[in-house]
């Protein structure tokens, strides 16, 4: 199979991946392949011109490749427009949003902490904007998931690493997102056990990799990178939503579903913060059947009761966390011999 196919073969499997991500996961398969999201728009564009038969004319009927054994996969039907919709309505009402209140309480204190901890940040390296751009809702300031082998390894002790991670305190697996919904509810940090049947979600993309702002909001672009790393969404107050365990991936790969939640995440906490990085900002959506009083939704859940002693465990979190990356970065200046 040559890369056009390959490309071809992609899309038909993954039609809610952006060109981007076809084109990364091609590289990734295909060592050697040069394939960029512009290459992948012109190969999809010239199978519309010449139909997909003649770019795949050594395919013969039945599925069998020529020159080769083996079956081709089957081509099997995608879920319509009703279909999704459908979905969308019986999802919709068991999604959970946090209470706008304590996005907002994350917010003020993001504001009153940002002078100490930009400091504190910019002194080992990182850059503050990354997590704490005006009226940012970012629950733990410097904290990322973690990304690459590397670091998975690093993170799981089956390797060691001598350098700190770039552009972050520590990495993290996915507990970080989920403390501040753990006070809400029991007062506690979170110990691993969230709520039965329901797994956390992101609304956008906190990773580099397969990233879809460009797709999924406005002034997102400068040139073909993103104008900030993502990383502050990670631990967005406002950037996750509890949904159940059987919508998760409905969720990760439908433009339409993901395009709804963030839709209602904007609607919830668009006058409470800033939700996305500048110069990020929620795109228009026309398309009135997906309008969101078309779909019947749970009203937020929490209060503010818990909010301060989460505030509290958060600050103090911090401080560890920032005194452990400067402990980090001293012993690495004395092995190198830097005064």
């Amino acid at each position: 199979m040559d890369v056009g196919e390959f490309v071809l073969q992609l899309a038909d499997e993954h039609p809610d991946w952006t060109n981007q991500q076809l084109a990364d996961e091609v590289r990734r398969q295909i060592p050697g392949a040069r394939t960029s999201a512009a290459s992948v728009s012109s190969t999809k564009s010239r199978a519309k011109r010449v139909g997909l038969a003649a770019i795949k004319r050594h395919v013969r009927p039945g599925g069998r490749r020529s020159g080769r054994s083996g079956a081709a996969w089957a081509v099997w039907p995608q879920p319509n427009e009703e279909a999704l919709l459908e979905l969308a309505r019986v999802m919709a009402p068991f999604v959970r949003f946090l209470d706008p209140g304590i996005v907002q309480a994350v917010v003020e204190d993001n504001q009153r902490m940002a002078p100490v901890w930009s400091g504190q940040l910019e002194a080992v390296g990182i850059d503050p904007a990354i997590y704490l751009w005006e009226g940012s809702p970012c629950a733990f300031p410097g904290v990322r998931r973690y990304s690459g082998s590397a670091e998975i390894a690093a993170f799981r002790k089956r390797a060691r690493r001598e350098d700190a991670p770039p552009h972050c305190l520590p990495v993290d697996d996915n507990d970080y997102p989920k403390h501040v919904w753990a006070f809400v509810f029991t007062g506690k940090p979170f110990r691993k056990r969230g709520p039965r049947g329901y797994q956390l979600a992101h609304l956008f993309d906190h990773q580099e990799y397969g990233n879809r702002w460009c797709d999924e909001l406005d002034g997102a672009r400068r040139g073909n990178e993103l104008p900030v790393l993502p990383y502050g969404l990670f631990t967005s107050a406002a950037n996750a939503v509890f949904v159940p365990s059987a919508f998760l991936r409905p969720t990760d790969f439908s433009s339409k579903l993901r395009s709804l939640l963030q839709r209602r995440a904007f609607h919830l906490y668009g006058n409470r913060c800033c939700l996305v990085p500048p110069p990020g900002a929620g795109k228009r959506y026309d398309d009135r059947a997906w309008a969101l009083d078309n779909f019947r939704w749970s009203a937020p859940v929490g209060g503010v009761g818990n909010v301060p002693h989460f505030l509290k465990f958060r600050g103090e979190r911090m401080r560890v966390l920032i005194e452990r990356r400067w402990a980090g970065r001293r012993k690495g200046l004395k092995a190198s011999g830097t005064p």
